[in-house]
């Protein structure tokens, strides 16, 4: 992974193990790039149109877990939310979210490398409800 001029790109293909995104964020519709842009403070994640359905399916099928996001092998990823990062476009979603006491999480594509992403239960709903308007 580097962080090329505030964008990360990363080098391998992971499993990567995002930090919880725990404030609900703000999201711009940028047509002309086919992108839903989501700002968590100084955070931004671009999530490609396509993806938008299958992410907020994700989203609302929801299952309880006794587990907690990590698992073996995965490379946790920890960012200063203060400083502005944007983060790769992430391109699909691998099956349904869990949760496990206040934290949302799933597994994600950003292009070939996967990632697990990490939500509080509020900031998950607004994800949630943004990209299922998003998908109309």
């Amino acid at each position: 992974m580097s962080d090329q001029g505030r964008r990360i790109e990363f080098g391998g293909d992971g499993p990567y193990l995002f930090q919880v995104l725990s404030d609900p964020p703000e999201a711009t519709l940028l047509e002309d790039h086919e992108v839903c842009l989501f700002r968590f403070n100084q955070l931004y994640l671009p999530v490609s149109l396509s993806a938008c359905a299958s992410l907020a399916d994700a989203l609302t099928q929801m299952s309880q877990s006794d587990m907690g996001p990590e698992r073996e092998g995965m490379i946790p990823l920890e960012f200063d939310l203060s400083e502005m990062l944007e983060l790769p476009l992430l391109t699909g979603v691998a099956g349904t979210s869990f949760q496990h006491g206040d934290m949302v999480y799933l597994d994600v594509f950003f292009g070939e490398a996967e990632g697990r992403l990490c939500f509080s239960v509020p900031a998950a709903a607004v994800v949630g409800q943004i990209l299922s308007q998003v998908a109309e």
